[in-house]
């Protein structure tokens, strides 16, 4: 860190005190031999503050309050929140007494003693870069202790000496297994109950990502959405969902018992590829469904679309939702003006983040942020005294919902990872990030202008159905259109992977999804542009031969239909929980299976969005789907199926689990007095779809 400067900027329109501070400064940090960075001081005016917070080494501004009024301090705080929320911001004041409040600490302007203004900003700086969880298992590792507890391996010495695997210690690399350790070890702290370490790094998560509070998961979003609906949701909570969010929302729905109101979202699908909620119907369900608890949306979408949220959570809790937000795919979002405002910034009282998506944490590795419920505050009676976030927020029966999804033997390395991918982003995610969103424009710009395929942008995703919502797309998911080239995107994928060595993210039909993250260098860049190159070359002598030969010989590029969503008529628990009967769909079968109930649900995988949930009726739309991407997408996942024979088959209700399940599921909605129309039940709102 020695090599990299952190660099504190003073912004002041006082240029003979600004240099007279500097002047002071410098000399202590060089002569700082002892600190394990090292610190830079440098001064800004008004016109020079963008360029300064333009630079990534920029860690902490100091704001001489000089010439400031209360208005104009509180203004150019909230500035620079907006352009760098990570960076520590200090005020410097000749007041007698200041608030403070938004700064991380206040000097005075008359401080005489340089020593403690330097050791102030040192500390700052210390703590934010800080590893609490991560420097204990590095020191607990060097210490050599003996193993007289689990795990069996004791810190890889069943493997190094063994002959039969010791060729697999040697692949992985002993800190895999000498950070594999035990909850014996009481240094390390407990994630179960963590009361020194891991709440230390939990809390220096929750300032990075502007939560009130933070919490590390160590097998993944998928669990971390389990846990905040299973918090927030009993039997029969009516919760309004995105009906294309991740399958782990409704593996949770399954659990809670919770009634589904689902939302269709927009489809492309020319694409193949599911977009958000149309902005109206959100608004819609939430006015026609006044008991309900709860609302999910994921933003951004596996294809990188964004909500514009800050309206849809202020509408849902003016209602009296509270808001999950699955920002598995967005985590990065806090740490670059181009990305925000994230969801936590719009309001959200819960946020999901797959930190290993694109950050530098091990795959699993994931985190729950809280937000502060001041909605929940402002809608208390005048009667009730206001209350604060702790007594709004349950925490302690948010932990035993934690603990309930816990192993009580974690990956302690994957713990390390979320500490120090925060630390990463807190210190260096601004530069890191402008590098990362440089390439991802440089990739677009390529195929635009030097292939016969074409980038996607948001417009080309979502199409007129979202065109006034304010839909925005993140920059590092780049979608390429092979398809118009006549390519088929399975092979061309296959043909990246076998030719040139590189794994794309996802495919449908005719595009190609890459992954643009903080670990993308420029010759893993130049290695892309010359393998599309290569593939674009390809379809153009594809296309000559086509007009010279009079035909075409190129495979048909074509994708299958995603299916609207069909009624909703039992309770997905019941349905999911019923014994219910495999019907195959070859032959009379195919027959049978129309209008059936489903137990479980079908998820075509990658992206793990559901074409068949339980509880909902089978239509030959869907059938003809789960057919199609079972018979002619062999390059996906299909979850869910069951087998007869080693034929294909779907469990479905019995004709009376179906009469049964139909009847408690109007019968719920009746003892709540919202009796549903039909169309509200056989099709929530939204349902309707264009094709664009």
């Amino acid at each position: 860190m020695k090599n990299n400067p952190c660099e504190i900027v003073l912004f002041t329109s006082d240029a003979e005190f600004a240099a007279r501070w500097i002047e002071e400064l410098t000399p202590l940090a060089e002569h700082d031999t002892d600190a394990p960075i090292a610190l830079a001081f440098t001064h800004a005016n008004e016109k020079a503050l963008e360029p300064a917070l333009a630079r990534g080494a920029v860690q902490i501004l100091v704001v001489d309050d000089a010439g400031f009024s209360e208005d104009g301090l509180v203004a150019t705080l909230m500035r620079v929140r907006r352009h760098r929320a990570e960076i520590d911001c200090v005020l410097l004041t000749g007041a007698d007494e200041a608030s403070g409040e938004g700064f991380e600490c206040v000097i005075s302007r008359g401080e005489s003693n340089y020593g403690v203004v330097y050791r102030t900003l040192r500390r700052i700086l210390l703590e934010r870069i800080a590893t609490p969880f991560a420097d204990a298992l590095r020191e607990y590792v060097y210490a050599a202790r003996d193993s007289w507890h689990t795990p069996g391996h004791s810190s890889g010495d069943s493997l190094s000496t063994s002959p039969w695997i010791a060729d697999f210690y040697r692949f992985m690399g002993e800190h895999i297994f000498n950070t594999d350790l035990s909850v014996s070890v009481k240094m390390l702290d407990s994630l179960m109950d963590p009361i020194s370490v891991i709440r230390q790094a939990q809390q220096l998560t929750a300032k990075a990502f502007g939560a009130h509070q933070s919490y590390f998961v160590t097998n993944g979003t998928s669990t971390s959405n389990k846990i905040v609906l299973q918090h927030l949701l009993r039997s029969g909570d009516r919760v309004i969902v995105d009906r294309n969010c991740h399958k782990s929302v409704h593996h949770a729905m399954i659990m809670s018992g919770a009634i589904p109101v689902y939302l269709e979202s927009a489809v492309n699908q020319h694409y193949g590829i599911y977009g958000p909620v149309p902005q109206r119907e959100i608004f819609t369900a939430i006015d026609a469904n006044p008991g309900a608890r709860l609302l999910v949306l994921t933003s951004c979408t596996y294809d990188g679309l964004r909500y514009d949220l800050r309206p849809i959570i202020d509408y849902a809790h003016e209602a009296g939702l509270c808001v999950l937000i699955d920002e598995a795919w967005y985590a990065h979002g806090r740490f670059h003006p181009e990305l925000r405002p994230t969801a936590l910034e719009c309001g959200a009282d819960f946020v999901t983040q797959s930190t290993h998506k694109i950050l530098s944490a091990f795959s699993q590795a994931s985190m729950i942020h809280v937000g502060d419920f001041s909605w929940q505050s402002a809608r208390s009676d005048e009667a009730s005294a206001v209350r604060e976030a702790s007594e709004v927020f349950d925490a302690a029966g948010f932990r035993e919902d934690i603990n309930m999804h816990t192993s009580t033997s974690p990956q302690y390395g994957m713990i390390a990872s979320l500490d120090v991918a925060r630390k990463q982003m807190s210190i260096e995610g601004y530069q890191v990030l402008d590098r990362t969103l440089g390439f991802a424009g440089e990739i677009r710009q390529f195929v635009d202008e030097n292939t016969v395929f074409r980038s996607l942008n948001a417009e080309d995703l979502c199409g007129p159905e979202l065109a006034q919502d304010g839909i925005r797309l993140d920059p590092t998911k780049v979608t390429i259109d092979v398809g118009c080239a006549g390519v088929s995107a399975p092979n061309a994928q296959a043909k990246l992977f076998t030719d040139f060595g590189i794994q794309v993210e996802k495919n449908t039909h005719n595009t190609l999804s890459f992954l643009v993250t903080i670990g993308t260098t420029e010759s893993k860049v130049l290695r892309l542009k010359q393998a599309l190159r290569r593939l674009s070359d390809d379809a153009r002598t594809a296309r000559v031969r086509a007009v010279t030969t009079s035909h075409r010989d190129e495979e048909l590029v074509r994708g299958q239909d995603l299916p609207d969503l069909s009624a909703i008529v039992a309770l997905p628990r019941t349905a999911y929980f019923a014994r219910g009967e495999k019907l195959v769909w070859d032959g009379r079968g195919r027959t049978e299976l129309l209008g059936r109930v489903a137990c479980d649900e079908v998820v075509p995988y990658p992206p793990g969005i559901p074409l068949l949930v339980p509880g909902q009726e089978i239509t030959a739309e869907i059938l003809d789907a789960i057919i199609a991407f079972t018979t002619e997408r062999t390059d996906l996942e299909m979850h869910g199926l069951r087998r007869v024979e080693g034929t294909p088959a779907l469990r479905v209700l019995t004709e009376s689990e179906a009469a049964g399940a139909k009847a408690e599921y109007q019968e719920l909605f009746t003892s709540k007095n919202t009796a549903p129309s039909q169309d509200s039940v056989a099709a929530p709102v939204g349902q309707s779809r264009e094709v664009v």
